[in-house]
């Protein structure tokens, strides 16, 4: 898991001479052009805020090096600095394809990166020389090792849930009926984050980042039925429109998600309704849900209900408002979907 999960670490203190300064990278081999990439771009962050710093783990992406982090923040006491603090990140990187272990398991690490960054305070304001910091980060990186793998493990024990049948799922006799499901939407609506908070699959996900789309499941029990829903979330970016209308083609059913905060990829639904029904011309209809994510953010709020609903009539579309963030309505959505294919299977509706 080592090589794969975690590619590099940067610890980086904000210098008042030179600004971003790397005090310590790991691998020894990494670049130097790739490590003052990332010092620069994590400190930076915090410009404009006044000294204050995130208290918990934040993720940023370093899209030009196809690679995101997460950062812890550390600040101390220190009267021999530009205001009396003395700040610094402590910054893993791992691949894109692996974003998913970081968001849904950002809590579970929150306490381990919280020890050291107080470990690094007790050293710094003990006027202890930058020499130690290493070795705690190193423990560090042993540490969240050993987190996320008890978590893979965890994972992927529970896929014998109570919603599963008893007798192993890997076998597809078990299994009365497997439907392809997609995702379309504008980048940035939720797609990603609805497909984990109801599959829960964040470590045994299949991501083809050249292809931009990323396939995991979810079988469970509706009634009496085993169902199987092939998950097929598929990136919005321009770049793959060519590619990913050859994942629509064997498509049962599609949620069409926009963000209830932003009226641009509102806007952009039919286009992407458009797009679905020339790859589909054998289908008579699309079965699916019209979504209305990030339904916590009321305030933000930026497309009425009735605007949506009249969208999804229009569209011959159920509708459905949830939140990815908290999970309402999520469930329920792949619930409403899976019988709405059901009953065309057996009923021809």
């Amino acid at each position: 898991m080592e090589g794969e999960i975690i590619t590099a670490i940067v610890y980086t203190e904000l210098d008042n001479e030179i600004g971003p300064n790397p005090v310590f990278s790991y691998p020894s081999d990494i670049s130097e052009n790739v490590v003052l990439h990332i010092s620069i771009k994590t400190i930076t962050i915090l410009s404009g805020e006044r000294g204050l710093i995130p208290q918990s783990l934040i993720i940023i992406p370093f899209p030009s090096l196809s690679l995101k982090g997460i950062i812890k923040y550390v600040q101390w006491k220190d009267k021999n600095l530009r205001g009396g603090i003395g700040q610094s990140a402590i910054t893993f990187i791992f691949k894109e394809t692996d974003d998913l272990i970081f968001y849904k398991y950002k809590q579970n690490l929150e306490s381990i990166f919280n020890e050291t960054a107080g470990k690094i305070v007790s050293l710094k304001e003990s006027n202890t020389s930058n020499e130690n910091i290493p070795s705690e980060i190193l423990l560090l990186k042993k540490a969240v090792l050993n987190i996320l793998d008890q978590l893979r493990i965890q994972e992927e024990s529970s896929l014998n849930s109570k919603d599963i049948p008893e007798k192993s799922i890997q076998y597809s006799e078990f299994i009365d009926y497997k439907f392809k499901i997609i995702f379309v939407g504008d980048p940035g609506v939720g797609k990603t984050s609805m497909i984990l908070r109801f599959s829960e699959n964040a470590f045994t996900r299949k991501y083809i980042p050249t292809l931009g789309v990323n396939v995991s499941d979810k079988i469970f029990r509706v009634n009496d039925t085993i169902v199987q829903l092939v998950l097929w979330d598929i990136a919005g970016q321009t770049r793959f429109q060519f590619m990913r209308n050859q994942f629509y083609q064997g498509s049962d059913g599609v949620f069409l998600i926009f963000d209830l905060t932003n009226l641009k990829s509102f806007d952009k639904i039919k286009n992407w309704y458009q797009e679905i029904k020339k790859q589909l011309k054998s289908n008579p209809s699309i079965n699916g849900f019209l979504i209305g994510n990030k339904n916590d953010l009321k305030n933000q709020r930026s497309i009425n209900k009735e605007d949506a609903v009249q969208l999804a009539e229009e569209l011959n579309l159920g509708y459905i408002e949830t939140s990815a963030q908290t999970g309402e309505n999520v469930i329920s959505a792949f619930y409403e979907l899976a019988k709405v294919l059901l009953r065309k299977v057996n009923f021809g509706v």
